[in-house]
């Protein structure tokens, strides 16, 4: 696995976008709305933060502008806001006479620093790309590979930078001299750049396989849920909540990760000896599916669909509940209804009872925005709009927009939920639903 990205600095700290706005008096110029926001991140007057945001549109054009006609000099533009603000724009060569036909805008040009750089933007962009291929072997070694314009440098980023080196000096290879090699983690070099799997003693004598994926920064954002499961041959699978037609995915772990087995029962545990997964328990992880990637040593018995692990929480913070949100087009393309599932039911503490409306395309009873178990889906082709239990290859209509309910569960805060606040798409109050079943 490889990621390459390159980082040339043309934005600001925040989102900076140009007030297009054109006052009758220059006392009464408006304050655009992202200027307050960089005025008090930086600490300066909302006139000069509404200045250079009025400047963000000519420094991307210029910096567009000389790497499309001035590639054999360029070395790349970023900007810095302290001590003084500026736009500092790099050459290889004579740089003041190079930018002297782009400096149209008096105030751009009042903010301009050249500095000299040894290599081409690129120069370094063919570097990044070079070490790359160098470097790539497939299901074995991840690297990620930055362009840094500041230092003028490519920076390829690796678990051990020493086995690396040794490992591309033994094949023969020069890195070229702008690339320099650093670890993921200073604090927790890694024993190797590889894919591996290491081999656990089950309860009852038989091999658990536990793979792991070699050291990489690259993240993976999509989410899996369901049982962790061991079967006969010794491998670790997880199936998705509610699927159970889906194939269950052989999970490849982080490279610091491990595995115990003792009277607590089969645990996963992160790089801090916490455990994040427990065979036969639910659990929730990050990552993407990939149907062939697999450490060289996966035995033949664990041949995949795999999930290459991406951001897991611990146990105890998977143990709080979350909410997904799935927006409703029903038979257009237009969002009619937003409807928000918990990943685990509330306890039934009481019921709620009245009419069930979409009320700002927010389903809701007796003024509660439902938070529903799952199990429990939106058919958005009905109209008026259903909500439908599926589990199992039974599928049965519960209820529809309009019509009367009686929903156990319980009153729910954001504080219930683990980024809730964050994901909410109806305000509350919220009433948690209790596991619906349908009636025989």
């Amino acid at each position: 696995m490889k990621s390459n990205r390159i980082v040339i600095l043309l934005a600001v700290i925040l989102l900076l976008a140009c007030s297009c706005g054109r006052a009758v008096e220059v006392e009464e110029t408006p304050i655009h709305p992202d200027a307050q926001a960089y005025a008090a991140a930086l600490g300066v007057s909302l006139e000069e933060a509404s200045r250079r945001l009025q400047l963000q549109n000519s420094i991307g054009e210029l910096g567009a502008a000389l790497q499309a006609n001035e590639a054999d000099t360029f070395a790349g533009l970023w900007l810095e806001h302290e001590p003084a603000y500026k736009v500092v724009v790099a050459f290889v060569g004579d740089g003041e006479e190079v930018i002297r036909p782009y400096l149209t805008n008096p105030a751009l040009a009042d903010i301009i620093e050249i500095r000299a750089a040894q290599y081409t933007l690129a120069e370094l962009q063919t570097a990044q790309q070079d070490v790359s291929t160098m470097a790539e072997q497939p299901g074995a070694v991840a690297v990620t590979t930055d362009i840094n314009v500041m230092s003028n440098q490519v920076v390829l980023t690796v678990g051990n930078p020493d086995l690396f080196l040794q490992t591309v000096t033994a094949a023969g290879y020069t890195l070229p001299p702008m690339v320099v090699v650093q670890p993921i983690d200073p604090a927790n070099i890694s024993v190797s750049n590889t894919a591996s799997v290491a081999e656990y003693a089950g309860p009852d004598g038989r091999t658990i396989y536990f793979p792991r994926q070699a050291p990489t920064e690259a993240g993976y954002t999509s989410e899996l849920e369901g049982t962790l499961i061991l079967d006969e041959n010794g491998c670790l699978w997880v199936r998705r909540e509610g699927d159970p037609l889906s194939d269950p995915f052989v999970i490849l772990w982080h490279y610091d990760f491990s595995l115990s087995v003792n009277d607590e029962g089969i645990v996963v545990r992160n790089r801090d000896g916490e455990p994040v997964g427990r065979v036969g328990d639910w659990m929730r992880m990050g990552g993407a599916g990939h149907p062939t990637v697999s450490p060289p040593a996966m035995p033949a018995a664990c041949p995949g669909p795999y999930w290459i692990l991406g951001g897991i929480d611990t146990m105890a913070e998977q143990a709080i509940p979350r909410v997904s949100v799935q927006p409703i087009t029903g038979r257009g393309i237009d969002v009619v209804a937003v409807f928000h599932a918990q990943s685990k039911a509330a306890a039934n503490e009481g019921s709620l009872s009245g009419r069930l409306t979409i009320d700002g395309r927010c389903f809701r009873v007796n003024g509660y925005t439902i938070l529903w178990p799952p199990d429990i889906w939106p058919n958005g082709d009905a109209d008026p709009i259903q909500i439908v239990y599926r589990k199992d290859d039974v599928t049965t209509v519960m209820f529809a927009v309009g019509d009367e309910v009686v929903l156990a569960g319980g009153e729910k805060t954001v504080d219930n939920y683990r980024f809730l606040a964050n994901d909410a798409n109806c305000s509350g109050p919220f009433w948690g639903a209790a596991a619906l079943t349908p009636q025989k």
